[in-house]
Formats: C-alpha cells, sequence, structure tokens
C-alpha cells in the first residue's frame, strides 16, 4: 500500500512538473488574487459610496461620485473605517465634528479635495480634531479633470493622511501630557497649600 502511494505522489509530481510554465504562472495569478480578495472586500455603503474592508486600511471611497453634500449613514453608525475619501465632489459644507465622530466612531481622517464649491470656513473646527485633506490654502488645488489615471485615490492621498493622523495623535499625546503634568502641579500646590494651612492653625496663627 505504501509502495502504491509513492508513486501515485510520483505520478502527481511528474505532472506539475510537465506544465507549461504559462500554465504554472497562470496557477499562482489566480492563488494571488485569492489571497488578495480574502484580505480586501470592497462592499456598497451609504450614498453609492465603497467601502474597502481592508484589515490594514479600511477605506470608505466617495470619490468622484459627484456628491453635493458629505454623505452620512442613515440608521447606524459605520465603525471601524479610518479614512473618508470625499475626492472631486461637489459638497459645500461639513458637518459639525460632532455628528462626524458619532456616525464614523473610527475615523482617522477626511479628504475633501477637488471639492471646489467647499466652504473653506467650515474646517476651522475640524482641525484640532481630525486631520483633513483639502485645497484651502492651497496654491496648487486637485484638478479633478486630470487626475492620472494610474494612481487612484489610495496611491494619491492615503500615504499623507495616515502621516497627518501620525502628527495628529503625536500632538494629542504631547499634549496630554502637559496637561497632566500642569494638573499634578496644581494638585501638589493645593496640597501644599493645605498642608501649611493645617501647620499655622496648629500653631495658633490662624484660626481653623
Amino acid at each position: 500500500m505504501l509502495y502504491n502511494m509513492i508513486n501515485v505522489c510520483r505520478r502527481r509530481d511528474f505532472r506539475f512538473q510537465r506544465m507549461t510554465s504559462t500554465t504554472r504562472e497562470a496557477l499562482f495569478l489566480v492563488i494571488f488574487s485569492l489571497i488578495a480578495t480574502a484580505s480586501s472586500r470592497t462592499i456598497p455603503c451609504l450614498d453609492g459610496c465603497k467601502c474597502d474592508l481592508s484589515e490594514d486600511d479600511p477605506v470608505i471611497r466617495c470619490d468622484e461620485l459627484g456628491l453635493d453634500r458629505f454623505p452620512l449613514p442613515h440608521s447606524s453608525p459605520l465603525k471601524g473605517f479610518h479614512f473618508l475619501a470625499l475626492t472631486c465632489n461637489d459638497i459645500e459644507t461639513i458637518p459639525a465634528i460632532s455628528m462626524i465622530k458619532a456616525s464614523f466612531p473610527d475615523l482617522q481622517g477626511i479628504d475633501v479635495q477637488g471639492n471646489t464649491r467647499l466652504n473653506c470656513s467650515h474646517l476651522a473646527s475640524l482641525h484640532s480634531e481630525i486631520p483633513v485633506l483639502s485645497d484651502c490654502d492651497n496654491e496648487k488645488p486637485l484638478q479633478c479633470d486630470n487626475l492620472d489615471k494610474s494612481c487612484d485615490w489610495k496611491c494619491r492621498a492615503l500615504a499623507k493622511l495616515k502621516e497627518m493622523w501620525a502628527q495628529f495623535k503625536d500632538l494629542v499625546n504631547r499634549k496630554a501630557k502637559e496637561w497632566q503634568a500642569e494638573e499634578t502641579i496644581e494638585a501638589a500646590k493645593d496640597w501644599f497649600s493645605a498642608q501649611f494651612k493645617k501647620f499655622k492653625v496648629a500653631i495658633g496663627d490662624l484660626s481653623d
């Protein structure tokens, strides 16, 4: 029986070796595409947008859809997505940051480049809360009618947004440490003041 199994394995190995290089390459491409599909899926969401369920960079893609308003979920929040791509639309206004965070709890950055009608004053309150890529104060705004088709949104903007998020987190952490240090100093001052008062009361200089 063992001898028969060895012969079967040898025959299979021989058949694989006889496969043409083209056939082997095609097989490897199929395997690779299956792996890629398993690690990254895209499903429809919001108002015609696509939710990219990539494990590394889950993104909501709403770029180049002609949207005239900021898309928000109609029922429950969209959790787990880090970036919102709104490039090359006709959006004029941005909702309050509280509404955005409630709608996208895990959001780390928004791209609103290429929205020529956007009221830039609406972005002022966002910059201290979340990284935003926009054409406001940009000498070279994004030309939506002249985009490099070989470089999609992820190619153009994702790395920049991730960099902005890293800088944003670093700033927040440093501020938190500063605030904590200030609170510690104030707490120490209060403690010493209280101890001093107790000491003065003990020696009769102050009435309790």
